[in-house]
């Protein structure tokens, strides 16, 4: 083995094939962690959207249900409130 010869473009080559396989692979895992860090703000997003939307239904449901009698008088179909029309 003492007279092993490798050519100098083979251990160039490798060099290279290595740099860039590391370069590479970094990139990969800084966009990783980019990805899941939208991920993670999206999801924060999507929840606080979920609970506007909750709001939203039970503020409809408390006008509907309050105005319940002035909203039969204008033939507006409720689709949120569940009380009965009180009618006098």
């Amino acid at each position: 083995m003492a007279d092993l010869k490798v050519p100098l473009a083979l251990v160039i080559a490798m060099v290279v094939q290595i740099v860039a396989g590391t370069f590479w692979v970094s990139k990969q895992a800084h966009r990783i962690l980019h990805l899941e860090s939208q991920v993670a703000e999206n999801n924060e997003w999507i929840d606080q959207l979920y609970a506007d939307t909750e709001n939203l239904i039970k503020f409809a449901t408390f006008t509907e249900n309050r105005w319940a009698a002035a909203y039969e008088e204008f033939g507006y179909t409720r689709t949120w409130g569940t009380k009965q029309v009180e009618t006098e």
